[in-house]
């Protein structure tokens, strides 16, 4: 039954064009599920396989449909040397063959081996993302858990915001405290701690969202509302954030700034600042900021309406 379903999906990636299923090759050792049924198909695969390798070594264009498809069953049947040898004979190998290879070097226990293997080989068109999550991948699977997230994790995990970077990477390293975690990341991204402050808030780690807050730029409006939100339940954090935005705008930083975000961060300063006993000290800091002579410096005072 397993043979015949093969079969027909073998038939469907074969007439998949545009393709839609080409990624089941990648899987084709696992869905043979045994080493048996996986060399049968090798040896099904090889002969096709082999002249297409002839003719590109000629310098002819060649494609093969189940070149992935043969890669993997050979690594499921355990005859890890003829992968080796097929991508010894292809001139430039694209990265879901290459990948092939190196994981047979993986598999041997020879990981940082894998890595350059990949690495040396890898063509411009490969991606620093493919490479970075094979890379990660190999040690994690020799727990070797700190050289993984050490040297690859952030880009191999790389998400659409910095909270989904970070949750992502909770996931796959669950040993690491949040604290430790963030506290990683950012000593990884040198020269901009401040873009993690919004992933600091949101694990409630305030006293480390203060810092990011002051170590960096962040967005005044970013942090305006991180004050407005908190005004009631964290106010020496909301009180840091709003002053920190008047610090930052006061610089030149944040886009199209008007004078309502600066008003609304000297209101809740103050208003934090008198929750927390805090007002002389806030209002010595703003005042600070506005006695420098930053290049926001007049458009703010004028936005608080003081003319000296």
């Amino acid at each position: 039954m397993r043979q015949k379903w093969l079969d027909r999906l073998f038939e469907a990636i074969q007439e998949d064009d545009p393709p839609y299923i080409e990624s089941l090759g990648d899987h084709w050792g696992e869905l043979c599920a045994t080493q048996e049924l996986a060399s049968d198909w090798t040896d099904q695969l090889l002969p096709t396989l082999k002249n297409v390798l002839r003719e590109r070594q000629r310098g002819t264009y060649a494609f093969f449909s189940g070149t992935t498809l043969c890669y993997s069953a050979l690594f499921k049947a355990g005859r890890h040397d003829q992968i080796l040898e097929l991508l010894a004979m292809d001139p430039r190998p694209i990265w879901s063959y290459l990948v092939w290879g190196a994981q047979v070097l993986a598999a041997r226990g020879q990981i940082d081996e894998a890595i350059e293997y990949a690495r040396q080989r890898a063509g411009s068109t490969t991606s620093e993302v493919s490479l970075a999550r094979f890379a990660e991948d190999a040690p994690l699977k020799a727990e070797r858990r700190a050289d993984a997230l050490n040297q690859y994790a952030l880009l191999a995990n790389q998400a659409n915001s910095h909270l989904a970077t970070f949750r992502a990477l909770t996931k796959k390293y669950p040993e690491l405290a949040k604290d430790k975690l963030l506290a990683h990341l950012v000593a990884s991204t040198p020269g901009e701690p401040g873009k993690w402050f919004a992933t600091a808030k949101t694990l409630k780690l305030f006293e480390q969202a203060t810092r990011l807050a002051w170590a960096s730029p962040c967005d005044p409006r970013t942090l305006n509302r991180a004050a407005r939100d908190h005004l009631r339940t964290q106010p020496e954090f909301a009180m840091q954030c709003a002053l920190a935005s008047l610090h930052w705008m006061s610089l030149g930083h944040g886009y199209e700034l008007i004078g309502l975000d600066v008003q609304d961060a000297h209101r809740i300063a103050l208003e934090a600042a008198a929750t927390t006993q805090q007002t002389e000290q806030a209002q010595v800091t703003i005042e600070h900021l506005l006695a420098t002579d930053g290049p926001k410096g007049a458009f703010m005072k004028r936005s608080l309406d003081i003319t000296t």
